[in-house]
């Protein structure tokens, strides 16, 4: 839905309307039109007056919206009437309604939380092997360097891939001009990002190792064998853009030349890829956070799943100790010892 649409009722000049149509990020205003245009939907065949949402209303949508989505997607969907009433001046009481909480927490009882969608993630070992069955041309050395920068700078899939360029896209999208070389080490500039909404630039630092994956290395090599003008995209291919379908795809393929199944593997696999490197190499949570820019104990969720994974093996292998024979050569003439005989609080005195 358009800007002038968004806020047509209210009397406010063309430029602050604009202002407030831009005040979040292109991505989210989309999932936001979206969401409340499902929520006016319900509204106009169950004869509910939208606006102010009212407990009717609000219930009601969510209650159907739970057949389809799982209760937390539907819980974050209320953001987008949130921000429209917000926008337009609306009263948002009637969003801290107790009841929608209690609705909420129904939908998960009733429809359960849905199967958490698997993400892999893409670890070193693993990046090592796709890597190897590149292609030693332009597009695999664009796929080859995009790959080992993403990891070694906790790159989002957003953040180094593009879906159309023009003489102001970088701008906004990883272009040449962001990359500096200095002292073996490289500075990249992301000029924009998900925790960078004001476009004030996030420099990450890229160091030199001895690693097939060195980000540094890679860049190098693609700037000299195919330099560019700085304005041009830092990623590209032949022919279309360099897009997140077009790199997940290519992942999916090195992945299945490499003889690994491609179940669970995403654009996301990257960034938590080497957050789980991270953590198994020892680097503390606090320097992950640091290392992939998150302001939020998001990473824990990488974290835990890494410690779950360590915490089953172990299970596995005490469990399987309750069937290990302790002393197997004792003859049959001998008779059996009580169980807790060798266990100094059950002694008898």
């Amino acid at each position: 839905m358009k800007e002038r649409s968004l806020h047509k009722n209210i009397n406010l000049a063309p430029e602050v309307k604009f202002l407030l149509h831009n005040m979040i990020m292109p991505s989210t205003r989309r999932n936001y039109d979206s969401a409340r245009q499902s929520y006016e939907s319900l509204c106009t065949i169950q004869k509910y007056k939208p606006y102010p949402a009212s407990i009717e209303s609000i219930t009601h949508w969510l209650a159907e919206l739970m057949h389809k989505v799982k209760p937390a997607t539907a819980k974050a969907y209320l953001n987008s009437i949130r921000s429209y009433h917000l926008e337009n001046g609306i009263s948002t009481a009637i969003l801290n309604d107790p009841r929608i909480d209690l609705v909420l927490r129904g939908g998960k009882r009733v429809h359960g939380e849905g199967e958490r969608r698997i993400r892999l993630p893409l670890t070193y070992d693993i990046l090592l092997r796709i890597t190897r069955e590149t292609r030693n041309d332009f597009d695999g050395l664009n796929v080859k360097t995009a790959l080992c920068v993403a990891f070694a700078g906790f790159l989002r899939s957003g953040e180094f891939t593009w879906e159309t360029w023009d003489a102001t896209s970088s701008a906004h999208h990883l272009a040449r001009q962001h990359v500096e070389f200095i002292n073996g080490s490289v500075n990249l500039t992301l000029p924009a990002s998900k925790t960078d909404p004001f476009r004030n630039g996030v420099v990450i630092h890229l160091a030199q190792t001895t690693s097939p994956l060195c980000p540094v290395k890679a860049l190098t090599r693609l700037f000299q064998e195919y330099p560019r003008q700085k304005s041009e995209p830092l990623f590209t291919r032949t022919i279309g853009s360099f897009n997140r379908v077009y790199i997940v795809d290519k992942i999916k393929e090195l992945l299945l030349q490499a003889g690994i199944s491609t179940f669970g593997f995403s654009g996301h696999s990257i960034r938590k890829g080497a957050a789980v490197t991270a953590a198994a190499n020892g680097i503390s949570k606090e320097n992950i956070k640091l290392l992939g820019r998150w302001k939020s104990d998001a990473i824990d969720v990488y974290i835990n799943e890494l410690s779950q994974a360590e915490y089953s093996h172990k299970l596995l292998s005490l469990n399987s100790q309750l069937h290990t024979i302790s002393n197997p050569t004792t003859s049959q003439n001998t008779p059996p010892h009580h169980p807790y005989s060798t266990l100094p609080w059950l002694r008898q005195p």
